[in-house]
């Protein structure tokens, strides 16, 4: 079978499923999400440092992602890889994503990393569940969740 170098960006949305009898008025949202942070992962899988990979998928495809709109299964781990990620003071015409991503270290970084790639497997769990996750007012879970793995090394 012949694989072409690059694919195409149409192919690697992959396949549109056409609407059925239980299509969710809300799958557009999650359906965007999804999107996003697959974006994202692909750029965490690329070559370079996990710093700039870090750097590139966080502002390439999550930075501008709706708080309001953040599925509810991802929402409190995503508001605190925000917080991490907008937590330093820029410098000179930087922008605080940048001042974060510097003073982090190779390990901390990492750690964002995977947080990007648990919640992306979080969102294509729900996703092709097509379960509505609980979460209590504190963000906890009130379901109980599959196991994730609790350490993905991405560096």
């Amino acid at each position: 079978m012949r694989r072409d170098k690059k694919l195409a960006p149409k192919e690697l949305q992959g396949l549109e499923v056409p609407a059925g009898p239980n299509k969710k008025n809300n799958e557009g949202a999650m359906c965007q999400f999804t999107d996003r942070f697959y974006s994202a992962v692909r750029t965490l899988a690329g070559d370079g440092a996990v710093k700039q990979r870090l750097l590139s998928a966080y502002k390439d495809n999550l930075e501008t992602l709706p708080d309001g709109q953040v599925p509810p299964s991802v929402r409190k781990q995503f508001q605190r890889l925000r917080q991490t990620m907008c937590s330093a003071t820029p410098i000179s015409s930087e922008c605080s994503v940048v001042a974060s991503v510097r003073k982090m270290s190779a390990t901390d970084a990492a750690a964002c990393a995977a947080d990007i790639v648990a919640m992306f497997s979080e969102l294509v769990r729900a996703k092709s569940t097509g379960e509505r996750i609980s979460v209590s007012a504190s963000g906890e879970r009130t379901d109980s969740p599959q196991d994730l793995p609790s350490h993905i090394a991405l560096n």
